[in-house]
C-alpha cells in the first residue's frame, strides 16, 4: 500500500505537470490527494508495527510530525520553486520526491504480513466506538477547518492587511514552516509528559495568535503581525501532532489502521470545511475578519478540550 500509494501519487504530480487542460490537471490532482490520503493512513500504522515496544509512541509521533512539518513546510519550497522556474517544474520535482520515496520505502521497511485482527474487528462502526475517539476526530476537525479559514487566503490577507506580498510573503511561509516543525518536535514531548494539559495550552495560543494577528492587521502593526503567524503556525502544529497520537491511543491494535483512515478523512474534511469558510469571508469582501472566525473555531475546539479533554490522555499505543 505505502510502495503503491508513493508510486501513484508521483504520477498523479506528472499528469498534472504535463496538462493542457483543466480536466487532465484536475485528474492528476484528484490522484495525487487520494494517494495522498491512503498513505497517511497507512503509515503511523507501519511505523508502530516495526517499532520497539518502548518506542511505539515516538514511531507514531515522527510519522506526525513528519505529516505536520510537510504540510506547512511544502507549500513555501513549492511556492518559491514555482517562482523561480515554474508551477510545472514544482509538480515534477514533487514526482521526483515520491519516486525517491517509493524506493526508499523498497528498500528500508520490511514485510508487514496483514492483521487477521484488523479483518475482523477493524471495521468502521466498531473503531468509532472506541472510547474517546468521538472527541478526538471532533476536536481534530474543528481545529483543523478553523486553520485553513485563514490559511488558504493568507497570502491575500497578509498583502492587504500587514503589506507582506511577493518574495517577502514566501520567507514568511518558510518561517512559518520552520515553526512548525519546532512545535511538531515539541508536541512529541507534550504527548509523552502532560498530553491533556499540551493540547489544552495549544488550543489557547492558537486562538490567542489568531486573535493577535486580526489584532496587528488592524493596528496596521506588521512588527506584531510576523510573530503571532509564526505562533500561529506552531500551534497548529503541536495541535496536529497531538490529535494523531490521541487517535492511535484511543483505537488500539486492529482497529487502529481504521482509525486513522477516519482521522485522514477528518482532516481532509477540516480542509475543505475551512477552506469554504474562508471563501465566503473573501467572497462578502471581509477578509480581515477571517483570522478572528478561525478564533471563533479555535474556541470551540478549546471548549471542548477543557470539558472532554481526558480523550487525549496518555495510555499505551499498540
Amino acid at each position: 500500500m505505502l510502495l503503491g500509494c508513493a508510486t501513484l501519487f508521483g504520477v498523479g504530480q506528472v499528469i498534472a505537470a504535463v496538462a493542457t487542460n483543466v480536466p487532465v490537471l484536475v485528474l492528476g490532482r484528484g490522484l495525487g490527494a487520494m494517494c495522498h490520503g491512503l498513505y497517511f493512513a497507512v503509515a503511523a500504522p507501519a511505523a508502530i508495527r516495526v517499532a520497539r515496544p518502548e518506542a511505539k509512541v515516538r514511531a507514531g509521533g515522527r510519522v506526525a510530525v513528519g505529516g505536520s512539518s510537510a504540510l506547512v513546510l511544502g507549500t513555501p519550497v513549492a511556492t518559491l520553486l514555482g517562482q523561480v522556474t515554474s508551477w510545472r517544474i514544482a509538480m515534477l520535482a514533487v514526482a521526483g520526491l515520491s519516486f525517491v520515496l517509493a524506493a526508499a520505502v523498497t528498500r528500508v521497511l520490511p514485510r508487514l504480513p496483514a492483521v487477521r485482527e484488523a479483518v475482523q474487528s477493524g471495521g468502521v462502526v466498531p473503531t468509532l466506538r472506541s472510547p474517546g475517539l468521538g472527541v478526538v476526530l471532533s476536536v481534530t476537525f474543528v481545529i483543523v477547518a478553523a486553520q485553513f479559514a485563514l490559511f488558504t487566503y493568507v497570502e491575500p490577507f497578509a498583502g492587504e492587511n500587514l503589506g507582506i506580498d511577493g518574495r517577502a510573503f514566501t520567507f514568511v511561509l518558510l518561517l512559518y514552516g520552520t515553526a512548525a516543525v519546532l512545535g511538531s518536535t515539541l508536541a512529541g514531548r507534550f504527548a509523552e509528559l502532560g498530553p491533556v494539559a499540551g493540547v489544552r495550552a495549544a488550543a489557547a495560543t492558537f486562538v490567542t495568535a489568531l486573535t493577535g494577528v486580526w489584532l496587528a492587521a488592524r493596528l496596521d502593526a506588521v512588527a506584531a503581525g510576523l510573530p503571532l503567524l509564526l505562533l500561529w503556525g506552531g500551534t497548529f502544529a503541536v495541535l496536529v501532532v497531538s490529535t494523531g497520537l490521541a487517535v492511535m491511543r484511543r483505537a488500539r491494535g486492529p482497529r487502529t489502521e481504521t482509525a486513522n483512515a477516519l482521522y485522514g478523512i477528518v482532516f481532509q474534511l477540516g480542509i475543505v470545511a475551512g477552506s469554504a469558510l474562508g471563501s465566503l469571508c473573501y467572497a462578502a469582501d471581509r477578509l480581515s475578519a477571517v483570522p478572528l472566525v478561525a478564533a471563533a473555531g479555535g474556541i470551540v475546539a478549546l471548549t471542548l478540550l477543557l470539558l472532554l479533554g481526558r480523550a487525549f490522555r496518555r495510555g499505551e499505543v499498540g
